[in-house]
């Protein structure tokens, strides 16, 4: 099982955070787009008055998963801070490297979020990954590239060419479940890096299928049932910034649901550097142990 965390932001009082959250409250009034004005009206009070700490989600996510001795990865985003798509931290800022120091305290993984303008770009990807080990001290081997952009060879070769051993951008934003039926791991044809193939994200059931509350887990245990029955790896998506949100309650909700569940499986979940080395291990044990052609 492979528990993961995109950080597009971590800012309560952040100007792009609060204009979006207005944004929010617009589209629900004009658009009816889901929501509840009184409780996204409060958040914007809150983050203008009293803001919230930066790391109190992380540290929420953590204490979530030790309940189950579960362990998570964390994909740092990093692109111009300014851009339409970037992140709302900069690395450099001391928050962010708080919850680095918590994350990794927690035993949990620090991976990169390949950033939207960098998108396919290698040099991108390696500037990325420098910042990354510059700010954090963070030599990052996994990559999910922000929005799920995915574009086939032309992303995997990328990837590789700036160091990365695994990816785990292979998934719908508008569909549960795995990706062209793939429950498993996989090296792509021609290719070296691993592809950990994602199962649910929070983003899909919640905003871009209108789910809520028990529908939501119903049908985000729909989509995980199929992989643990074919033994498959059952890869899970929450951003860390719709924990600890009265009008995102259910988000929450349905992740520690889920992961009641998951937990009575009594499942290996480790970090996504971790399966990449057993991945690459049990192969590689498989390839000695297989029958020499004789010459």
């Amino acid at each position: 099982m492979f528990l993961s965390h995109d950080v597009d932001q971590i800012h309560d009082r952040e100007l792009f955070r609060v204009l979006a959250d207005l944004n929010h409250v617009r589209r629900i009034w004009t658009q009816g787009e889901k929501g509840d004005v009184a409780l996204a009206l409060r958040r914007v009070a809150r983050a203008l008055v009293a803001p919230k700490p930066a790391e109190k989600d992380f540290g929420t996510i953590l204490e979530i998963e030790a309940r189950h001795g579960f362990r998570s990865t964390f994909f740092v985003l990093h692109d111009p801070y300014w851009s339409r798509n970037g992140p709302r931290y900069r690395l450099t800022c001391p928050e962010i490297r708080r919850i680095a120091d918590l994350v990794r305290g927690a035993g949990c993984e620090i991976g990169l979020h390949g950033g939207y303008l960098r998108f396919n770009q290698a040099d991108g990807y390696r500037e990325s990954r420098a910042a990354l080990r510059d700010a954090l001290g963070v030599d990052a081997v996994g990559i999910r590239n922000h929005f799920l952009r995915f574009s086939g060879a032309e992303t995997w070769a990328a990837q590789e060419a700036a160091g990365f051993r695994y990816d785990a951008t292979f998934g719908w934003a508008d569909q549960l479940g795995p990706r062209d039926g793939q429950r498993l791991p996989f090296v792509p044809a021609g290719r070296s890096i691993l592809e950990l193939p994602l199962t649910v994200m929070d983003v899909t059931l919640f905003r871009n299928l209108g789910l809520a509350g028990e529908a939501a887990l119903d049908a985000a245990w729909r989509a995980i049932e199929p992989v643990v029955q074919a033994g498959g790896l059952v890869t899970l998506l929450w951003h860390n910034n719709y924990f600890n949100e009265p009008e995102y309650r259910d988000w929450q909700w349905t992740y520690e649901r889920l992961l009641e569940r998951l937990a009575a499986l009594k499942p290996w979940c480790a970090t996504g550097v971790e399966i990449e080395n057993h991945w690459r291990a049990v192969a590689e044990n498989s390839a000695l142990d297989a029958p020499q052609a004789s010459v």
